[in-house]
């Protein structure tokens, strides 16, 4: 039995570890979608808290520059 190449050997253990990252990263991308679009009970969407967030961040940023 011949025994692979290392050059080989190791660009097919790359391949497979780039798609291992690009399911991790799906799988965590996917979990904070999730988490930011979930509501609990009475309380604000994490979503809709963090876009007011941003919306006075930027009203703040906005002035801020205005200024003379």
């Amino acid at each position: 039995m011949q025994h692979p190449r290392p050059i080989e050997f190791s660009v097919k253990r790359r391949r497979r570890q780039r798609g291992q990252a690009y399911a991790e990263y799906l799988v965590v991308t996917t979990a904070l979608v999730g988490i930011l679009l979930l509501a609990a009970g009475d309380t604000v969407a994490p979503f809709t808290a963090l876009i007011s967030g941003f919306k006075s961040f930027f009203s703040a940023y906005s002035f801020t520059l205005s200024l003379p």
